[in-house]
């Protein structure tokens, strides 16, 4: 269904007559509306193609995670594509309002792009079409009309968002590992604010900026949900190490597997993510490792904890990572970590205290503290309790209190912010 903007509505949206034959708003959209305009409290909206859809990737979950905790303070909305919603996000007390297709203009641009170019093709699929389609479908006056404030969660979604809205547009950094001249553009072009979600990440705007971002905002974890007692998602019969991640050069899953011929044969490794699994079961079958190692493909968020509680220890092995939150994920499931030496790790690691850390692109230590691990109980049991009480320092309620607190620095101070 579409709002008389052209906008699809998620069904709980819906209106109907009550007893008097009156026509009301089935989950109260009238009365949000009117309490924007008294000014009672600060509705928030979040925009990213993917996150109503899909239910697995580092941005998606934050996302997810991050506008479910706002939700349940703030009037907040969800602009994502057309689709099925996951589970989460048809249980969330956000609103859902799902962009309908493309422009014609947008589609016969896209169908005369150059099919061979993936990576290009890749980045407009995701962010650029669904943007410009959102300026045709009504999308934009949605925004204006019903939201005092938008947090994007990429640059061509945030260029574009930005000079089109008539409200404050927020974009949140996941890190500078790709962000080369893209920085420098939405500088110059975007009326945007930022928000980072680590120090790390914070020290790399400083130093590619020259400027402080306007706030930080921590992943977290929902350690209700990740705890050591899930049920397991796998049977074991040998020592068992996990992966979760995509599978890419960055996240350091060559070496990993590099790091398994070295390890006895009674170890085995599971990997549970998608990306180019071609290279992958390549790089397997070339150090033949194929009984050592299973490809588990991509899982859903909610199946996670099940594998996290399954394995003995996880490894996270990134080149870079700008805070890691499936290490945390783990933690909270009591789950031995071993990971790399970054800087953005090191804000809730600490060697042989919450997890071994290694040098990143390193085999050889990544297998002998892996075997540290195994051979000592001791330190398992360390790992396993320090691990649990770091998590619990990260939750998606303080996320989304760091956020509504950063966006009343941003709306005029005359708006409440939340009940927080």
């Amino acid at each position: 269904m579409s709002d008389r903007n052209g906008v699809r509505l998620p069904a709980g949206e819906r209106q109907r007559t009550d007893e008097n034959g009156t026509r009301v708003d089935f989950e109260g959209r009238e009365r949000e509306r009117e309490a924007k305009h008294r000014g009672e409290q600060l509705t928030v909206g979040m925009y990213f193609g993917k996150a109503g859809t899909r239910d697995a990737g580092g941005v998606v979950m934050y996302v997810q995670e991050l506008l479910d905790a706002v939700a349940n303070h703030n009037p907040a909305y969800l602009y994502t594509e057309s689709g099925e919603l996951t589970p989460k996000m048809r249980e969330t007390e956000a609103k859902i309002v799902q962009m309908d297709g493309e422009s014609e203009a947008v589609g016969r641009l896209q169908r005369s792009l150059p099919t061979a170019n993936f990576d290009l093709l890749s980045v407009l699929n995701d962010h650029l079409f669904p943007v410009l389609g959102a300026v045709r479908n009504g999308t934009i006056r949605h925004m204006n009309e019903h939201l005092d404030v938008l947090v994007t969660h990429d640059f061509l979604d945030d260029l574009v968002l930005s000079n089109l809205l008539d409200i404050p547009v927020i974009r949140v950094f996941h890190g500078f590992e790709r962000a080369g001249i893209g920085m420098h553009l939405r500088e110059l072009l975007s009326s945007g604010y930022s928000v980072v979600n680590s120090e790390r990440t914070r020290r790399e705007f400083i130093d590619h900026l020259d400027h402080e971002p306007d706030g930080v905002v921590y992943p977290g974890v929902d350690v209700e949900r990740f705890h050591p007692g899930a049920s397991p998602a796998f049977e074991r019969d040998e020592w068992t190490v996990l992966f979760v991640g995509r599978f890419v050069e960055a996240k350091g899953i060559f070496a990993l597997v590099d790091a398994v011929t070295e390890l006895p044969d009674d170890v085995h490794l599971r990997l549970v993510g998608r990306g180019d699994t071609a290279a992958l079961k390549r790089r397997i079958k070339s150090r033949e490792l194929d009984s050592k190692i299973t490809i588990e493909g991509a899982v859903s968020h909610d199946e996670l904890p099940g594998y996290y509680a399954a394995a003995d220890a996880f490894c996270l092995p990134s080149r870079y990572e700008s805070f890691g939150m499936v290490n945390v994920e783990a933690m909270a499931c009591g789950t031995p970590v071993v990971t790399t030496n970054l800087a953005g790790i090191a804000e809730y690691a600490v060697d042989r205290e919450t997890a071994m850390l290694v040098p990143p692109e390193s085999p050889a230590e990544l297998a002998d503290a892996m075997e540290t691990l195994r051979s000592s109980p001791e330190l398992r049991t360390r790992l396993e309790a320090n691990g649990r009480k770091t998590a619990k320092r990260y939750s998606w309620e303080m996320a989304a209190k760091n956020l509504v607190d950063t966006c009343s620095e941003i709306v005029p101070k005359s708006k409440p912010v939340s009940q927080f």
